[in-house]
């Protein structure tokens, strides 16, 4: 019988770097999508072995903070180190005493997705997501109504320096796009952030965004 308890320091970056390893190993050939020019930082979020999600987020600055699993946005990884939203449980990251978290914000401004699954239908789960997260920061839920499936508008983003219609739905500052590339969505969500400043390349080498990755785990694990 194996009895719950927080990783020792050695033992969170194994994981880390098993998952690293594993992460670069199922890349090709389906690989993922990022921005094609973007300031700030980036990073890996979500992941699974069987490439049905690829998911690479941006933000303006490194996060300082742990979006807990019931707030933040992300989908479920098999990543050992990993809850169900997809990032590093906050017992692996201290293995101090935990006290207990308050709901913490989506840290990241862009998410780009490359999934599997019809476009619609992914945006409308990023968009439920969005209600939750709303409701659980500030205390009333806006659900998504089956009106509200239909896009807003179309716009032209570049993917690989080509044009490609989108389909998008706006939500005050917060927006989603999505498209169909070869049988697979690719979809953003962005906050504050406009249409003409996103732009999709390609992402062919993974390191930079793992290496992203663990930079963050080192920041908000104190080793920084």
């Amino acid at each position: 019988m194996q009895f719950d308890r927080r990783l020792t320091p050695d033992e969170f970056w194994k994981h880390v770097d098993d998952t690293d390893e594993r992460l670069r190993s199922t890349f090709a050939p389906i690989e993922a999508y990022g921005l094609a020019r973007w300031p700030g930082f980036s990073m890996v979020t979500e992941w699974d072995d069987s490439g049905h999600t690829r998911v690479i987020s941006f933000a303006r600055a490194m996060p300082a903070t742990i979006p807990t699993a019931s707030t933040a946005p992300f989908a479920t990884t098999a990543a050992p180190e990993t809850v169900g939203d997809g990032v590093p449980d906050a017992a692996a990251l201290d293995p101090r005493d935990r006290p207990p978290a308050p709901p913490v914000p989506d840290p990241f401004d862009v998410h780009v997705h490359w999934r599997v699954g019809e476009s619609r239908a992914v945006v409308e789960q990023l968009r439920r997501r969005e209600s939750a997260l709303e409701a659980r920061n500030t205390a009333w839920y806006r659900p998504v109504y089956p009106t509200e499936h239909l896009p807003d508008r179309i716009v032209d983003i570049k993917v690989d320096g080509r044009r490609e219609p989108f389909e998008v739905w706006v939500r005050g500052a917060v927006w989603w796009a999505a498209t169909t590339l070869g049988g697979r969505t690719l979809a953003v969500s962005a906050r504050d952030v406009p249409f003409e400043d996103v732009a999709f390349r390609r992402v062919t080498d993974v390191e930079p965004y793992l290496e992203g990755r663990r930079a963050w785990l080192r920041r908000v694990r104190g080793e920084a």
